[in-house]
């Protein structure tokens, strides 16, 4: 199969609302994430934006990473491009920002769903099945804020 051509512009931008220092009730992030995802394999059916918060203010969770939280949404593909931007809402509903604990870090990364395989996968010009390769490979969102 040839290699998959895309153009991607990831980037994020994140809001924060908060309503004291402390505990809190919500502090939900969003990252707005626009694609322009072009070339897609027609196997691939779904392209999924997850992102992730990591943080010491944020509450140990059972059955989940130590002072993580995360979210992703998934969107169609069609006619073998993705165009729009994805929304992905990261529910933050505790938070103990004393003692300092005010630093957070985030990544989102895009995967892609091959409805033939019935599993998802993330792209890189250099996948190791061509459904995947894409062209420049779409970078990884990370950065830091203080909450």
């Amino acid at each position: 199969m040839n290699r998959q051509i895309c153009r991607a512009m990831l980037t994020a931008a994140c809001w924060l609302a908060m309503t004291g220092a402390g505990f809190a009730q919500s502090f939900d992030v969003t990252f707005k994430v626009p694609l322009n995802l072009t070339g897609i394999a027609t196997a691939i059916t779904k392209v999924k934006v997850g992102c992730n918060i990591n943080s010491p203010a944020l509450p140990v969770v059972a059955g989940s990473a130590a002072n993580v939280v995360s979210a992703f949404v998934e969107i169609p593909v069609s006619g073998g491009q993705v165009v729009t931007t994805a929304t992905v809402v990261v529910p933050v509903s505790r938070l103990d920002t004393s003692n300092g604990k005010t630093s957070a870090t985030y990544r989102c990364i895009m995967w892609g769903f091959s409805q033939t395989g019935q599993d998802w996968d993330t792209f890189d010009e250099m996948a190791p099945r061509p459904i995947y390769r894409l062209s420049p490979t779409p970078a990884n969102i990370t950065g830091t804020f203080t909450w």
